[in-house]
């Protein structure tokens, strides 16, 4: 008679919001742990996106919360019921995503009073230097020593971890990632609608053409970009910006825009929604995330895995792992317009091989699936419950 094949550990997962992005990995999760994910905040607050995951293959509920905005874009989730939410179940280990929520540390405390494997999963880094994040430090710092295992989205947010006291050996990179066979396939399902799309944008046929994709905020560079794409715009009559997205500053790009006389020279496409996003990439030469603060970027991994090569500041988290300079993309410093219009003329001069470098962005971004980052995951509990 065979032995019975050991049981699952029952896994909990606390997360912010239940983006749309999150549910693969959730779901390739729960094909490993016995899985709960509780979601402490409504994704609508930050982003137009569906609040629920109707038909997801994993356990999940949302906990009761209020929110008491902080700074414009911060706010305070408070989940009142968590802590007999808490009393009421058990766990053979809990994944807390961040810090930035009384959820995490109150969730940490309940960890260690029940000898509850604690792991911390983060995002966050150093270059995140805001009077917030100075604030709290020495709470945050309690909080990462005092985890069981930690998890990182990419390298510099492990090597942050490591800086507030993680033990790097017991630090797992779960590298943040997309379904990026999905945007490759759909990528290229895309290309037939590619000359709708120009014709409905107004795009001229042979123009090159620039997306970015993202929310319409200064904390994404926008203002950058536009005085970037401005001077480019001086120096070359080929090439149009399309900005997908929408959010708190796009009245006052516009304006922007209309008094730089660049208004047949940038489209605002709006909000997209998820399904068509794809077709924007398909109509890409070249994706810029010219971020001042940036966590991840999972746009990063949306166009490579589209063929669509990347510029990016080196304020974005992805840009270590993911950008290899002058192969499928480029890092040039934040806050500097300059630096920005100079990587655009680069790419769309004719020494740059286009093919060679979208064929590198797809072959670059292989590696960075769901199934890896579920694996760090695996490792993580693995650890915490002492069976490394």
């Amino acid at each position: 008679m065979s032995e019975a094949e050991p049981s699952k550990p029952r896994v909990l997962l606390l997360h912010n919001f239940l983006a749309p992005y999150r549910v693969p990995l959730f779901a390739e999760l729960a094909t490993r742990f016995d899985l709960d994910v509780w979601i402490l905040g409504n994704v609508r607050h930050v982003r137009d996106w569906p609040a629920d995951a109707p038909g997801a293959p994993f356990r999940y509920r949302n906990v009761p919360h209020l929110t008491v905005p902080l700074t414009r874009y911060n706010a305070l989730v408070l989940n009142y019921t968590l802590a007999a939410a808490l009393a009421r179940h058990r766990h053979d280990a809990i994944i807390c995503c961040a810090w930035d929520t009384p959820a995490t540390f109150y969730t940490a405390c309940h960890a260690r009073l029940t000898r509850t494997p604690f792991i911390l999963w983060s995002g966050s880094t150093a270059r995140e230097s805001t009077r917030l994040r100075t604030l709290t430090k020495p709470a945050v710092r309690a909080l990462v020593r005092g985890a069981t295992a930690w998890l990182a989205y990419g390298t510099r947010a492990k090597d942050y971890l490591v800086s507030l006291g993680a033990d790097p050996e017991r630090t797992f990179r779960a590298f943040n990632t997309v379904e990026t066979g999905w945007f490759a396939e759909a990528c290229e399902a895309a290309r037939p609608q590619v000359a709708r799309l120009r014709e409905r944008l107004d795009i001229a046929p042979d123009a090159r053409v620039v997306v970015y994709c993202g929310n319409l905020l200064e904390l994404k560079g926008v203002g950058d970009l536009l005085a970037g794409f401005a001077e480019l715009a001086r120096m070359r009559e080929d090439v149009t910006l399309v900005l997908v997205g929408s959010g708190r500053g796009e009245a006052e790009y516009r304006s922007l825009v209309e008094a730089a006389g660049l208004g047949r020279r940038v489209v605002f496409a709006g909000f997209v929604p998820r399904p068509e996003v794809p077709a924007y990439y398909a109509l890409a030469d070249l994706l810029v995330l010219p971020s001042r603060s940036e966590v991840w970027g999972l746009v990063v991994n949306e166009a490579l895995a589209a063929g669509v090569p990347v510029l990016a500041t080196d304020a974005v988290g992805a840009s270590e792992d993911l950008i290899q300079e002058g192969r499928n993309g480029y890092v040039v410093p934040a806050r500097d317009p300059g630096a920005l219009c100079g990587a655009m003329d680069r790419h769309l001069s004719d020494a740059t091989d286009l093919e060679a470098m979208r064929a590198a962005a797809r072959e670059s971004i292989g590696p960075f699936t769901i199934a890896r980052a579920a694996d760090a995951f695996e490792q993580a509990v693995a650890c915490a419950l002492g069976r490394a």
